[in-house]
């Protein structure tokens, strides 16, 4: 029996889109239809820039990734690139409303320029503005370099939350201070800053008053593979999980109950079970103790995330690279229970056999689905696994005899490996929605066709929030 494709939660990218222009443009659209305003031309322009400035700070707010109907349908990834780009844009238009608000230097006052910048930088009651200003930019740099920070991942991730609600605190009470638009305005500000920081603060507040009896239990802890290993968690007494195959849990370890604790892994179990697998790969902080844990331990779950879940009921072909193995053994795991009919393509590639996992996890899904997997390592040390590292030839063979236009192509490892399998399974005749990766960092590997059409998106999302505030200063 085929395998039914998941239903697609969350809004569509282009709602999502017009939906965010509507709210940068909303506090600008009595002003633009009624063409009233400041008469000075460079005030207008800063009353756009900073208001837009404003709203885009308070939507980053809903923006993190943990709110489905937000990423469901486009995907956690690219939510969280949108959150991490969105930033530096509204520092930009922030530092335009300052420069809009000292203006140009005047022939006929050569004073001026100096009052405006002295009544910037110390001007009474601007203080909101000044240290809002310092801390988006704080914010924002911090962000960017945070990989290259000598600082634990929970010590940032905890400033950067408190930062935010701090921002939203002093961005509100600038708006509301400024006056220019009334009760009404203020009132508007007020509850879209409540609209948007409820939600995140339940995030929080939830896990707090969550009692330790729904919490999940860690089962068994073993080595799967070189600096690899493999969880088993339980839930409670009458409770489980209902998630698609190849999304992922925020999992916290012990007693910590905070999400600053959370780390995301993609489930590596198929539906259905009543236990849940993880792959967890020696790297950071928590990662490096995976050996260490031991069975009872108490585990709390946020689940599911992500949209790596095969979608079509086409030919499927899957490649897995290292610890990226873990959705896809979700998948073809779901793929054999459910007795799927899709044609299935299986490539497995590691830098060595040692980093590979277990035969017993993949191959029984193999075995019932009727396919033999393509094992590539970068060392090959037996005549079962093919020299790698993974090729255009790879692939190429993994599609002959199917139409490349009916394939889909999921794929998860390292961001390199991601980047050439998109751009040569598009070369090889691959739709582009065919294609799904879910991919957090586009710092390594450079970015794939797929990832540029994203970006090239963000720009025009972008562009569109300054066409407003352009279209809000000639009104």
């Amino acid at each position: 029996m085929p395998s039914r494709p998941p239903k697609r939660r969350g809004l569509p990218p282009l709602v999502l889109a017009l939906f965010y222009l509507a709210l940068v443009a909303a506090p600008m659209l009595p002003a633009i239809l009624s063409g009233t305003g400041h008469w000075q031309g460079a005030m207008r322009l800063a009353t756009g820039a900073g208001v837009a400035a404003a709203v885009m700070i308070l939507l980053q707010m809903i923006t993190s990734g943990r709110f489905e109907a937000i990423s469901g349908r486009i995907g956690i990834d690219i939510t969280m690139a949108f959150h991490k780009w969105a930033a530096p844009v509204a520092l930009l238009l922030a530092v335009l409303h300052v420069l809009a608000v000292i203006g140009l230097p005047d022939p006929e006052r050569p004073g001026r320029l100096a009052r405006r910048i002295e009544f910037v930088l110390s001007g009474p009651g601007l203080w909101d503005a000044r240290l809002a200003l310092l801390l988006l930019a704080a914010l924002v740099v911090l962000a960017l370099l945070r990989d290259r920070l000598a600082m634990r991942y929970q010590t940032w991730r905890a400033g950067h939350a408190l930062g935010a609600v701090a921002l939203v605190l002093l961005v509100v009470w600038h708006a509301v201070e400024d006056g220019s638009g009334g009760p009404v305005a203020a009132g508007l500000w007020v509850a879209l800053a409540l609209a948007v920081t409820l939600p995140a603060l339940s995030v929080y507040a939830g896990r707090l008053i969550r009692p330790a009896a729904r919490c999940w239990r860690l089962d068994s802890v073993r080595p799967a593979a070189e600096h690899l290993w493999l969880l088993e968690v339980s839930p409670p007494e009458g409770q489980g999980l209902d998630f698609a195959p190849g999304q992922f849990a925020w999992i916290a370890v012990g007693r910590k109950r905070l999400p600053l604790h959370d780390h995301p892994f993609s489930i590596a179990s198929a539906p259905g079970g009543r236990a849940l697998r993880f792959l967890v790969q020696e790297a950071g902080d928590f990662t490096r103790t995976a050996g260490q844990l031991t069975p009872g331990m108490r585990v709390s779950i946020d689940a599911p995330h992500g949209s790596f879940v095969p979608r079509g009921d086409g030919p499927l072909i899957l490649v897995a690279g290292g610890v990226g193995i873990a959705p896809i053994l979700s998948i073809l795991g779901h793929l054999a229970q459910t007795d799927s009919g899709r044609p299935v393509r299986f490539l497995y590639a590691a830098r060595s056999t040692a980093a590979m996992v277990p035969p017993e996890l993949y191959q029984p899904a193999c075995n019932r689905l009727g396919i033999t997997p393509v094992l590539i390592s970068d060392a090959a040390e037996s005549d079962a696994v093919q020299r790698g590292p993974l090729t255009h030839g790879h692939l190429e063979r993994a599609l002959e005899g199917l139409d490349p236009a009916s394939c889909e192509v999921m794929t998860c490892g390292p961001g390199p490996m991601m980047t050439f399998v998109a751009d040569t399974a598009l070369d090889l005749g691959v739709p582009m929605q065919n294609i799904s990766y879910e991919r957090f960092s586009y710092a390594a590997g450079g970015s794939s066709a797929k990832d540029r059409r994203t970006l090239a998106g963000f720009a025009a999302l972008w562009g569109g929030v300054l066409a407003v505030v352009m279209v809000y200063w000639l009104a």
